[in-house]
């Protein structure tokens, strides 16, 4: 059995004090934040308490620090935030890769990561028949492989839609807004029903041609411009600060 080099030992030691802070930090505000939503609200004491959020999530934890906390980075709460989209996103890119790589589907599942979000994108041809919403036979195991990825996550998933510029050759859709909406909505469905997810954090979206990922000057392009996108969507610090503030218009 092999043994830690005694500094090496030392140092892990010195750093365990940051996860318990941590999570200390957090039920705090978590606790701070029960209370106040119970609570009655003053116009003047809510500015007090949303420039103390701003303040704890800023100040330096250790003495003499410039203002970088060491759990939660230079900007308060957003890095903390993006922390754990990006060890999310490496965490589902991995398992997404693998499940593409073992059955030939490399390309046709993409992921990336943006500002406020994750984006799963799958070709349409992987899901559906081309004019169709009905879901392909092979389309189950994909989407039922997404559902399992995400059914650990508590973000909102947003369900989109979209297609190429090219109009929609099919009797049972007008245009390509109706067959980027029964796309979006036929997904969604299966999410909750067979994958389980939670429908309160479901929503869906259609955005036909209006959001392309790519020039549509292609068939390449427009391959890649058909798709649906599977959203996850992160609040940010100024979300937080709206949601204090629409509780404190909320009361009487």
């Amino acid at each position: 059995m092999s043994k830690k080099a005694p500094d090496a030992e030392k140092a892990e030691n010195h750093e365990r004090w940051i996860v318990s802070y941590a999570d200390m930090v957090t039920l705090l505000f978590a606790l701070f934040v029960v209370l106040y939503a119970t609570s009655d609200a003053n116009p003047e004491k809510l500015q007090v308490v949303r420039n103390s959020i701003d303040d704890a999530f800023s100040v330096g934890v250790l003495q003499g620090s410039n203002g970088t906390s060491p759990v939660f980075g230079g900007g308060g709460l957003t890095p903390s935030i993006n922390e754990v989209k990006s060890k999310t996103f490496t965490g589902l890119g991995k398992t997404l890769n693998d499940f593409a790589s073992a059955n030939g589907l490399e390309g046709k599942i993409t992921i990336r990561s943006d500002a406020d979000s994750i984006t799963i994108s799958l070709a349409d041809n992987l899901l559906f028949d081309s004019g169709s919403a009905d879901l392909k036979p092979g389309a189950q195991d994909v989407l039922t492989q997404v559902a399992a990825a995400l059914s650990g996550l508590p973000n909102d998933l947003r369900i989109e839609g979209h297609t190429d510029n090219v109009p929609v050759n099919s009797p049972d859709f007008a245009s390509n807004w109706e067959l980027s909406a029964a796309r979006a909505s036929r997904v969604l469905r299966f999410l909750a029903e067979q994958g389980r997810l939670r429908t309160d954090k479901l929503e869906a979206a259609f955005f036909a041609d209006t959001h392309p990922v790519a020039g549509n000057n292609t068939p390449e392009g427009r391959a890649q411009n058909r798709r649906a996108d599977i959203v996850i969507v992160y609040p940010t610090q100024e979300d937080l600060k709206r949601s204090l503030a629409g509780a404190a218009e909320k009361k009487p």
